[in-house]
């Protein structure tokens, strides 16, 4: 599976679980917010990680 389509997979599943956040308004549980906030700065990590590895395209 390519990038893209990798993308065009997460982007509904991540607007679902927007939806289902917002109807049982669990935005106002701040440990909903620390999940969420833990959860990006894994990804963050892990992108950092990953594309630290490249060489630089000049």
């Amino acid at each position: 599976m390519n990038p893209k389509a990798k993308l065009f997979v997460a982007l509904p599943v991540i607007a679902a679980l927007v939806v289902v956040l917002v109807y049982f308004r669990l935005f106002d549980d701040p440990v909903i917010i620390v999940v969420i906030f833990v959860l990006y700065v894994a990804v963050s990590l892990w992108n950092r990680k990953k594309f630290g590895k490249q060489a630089p395209q000049s």
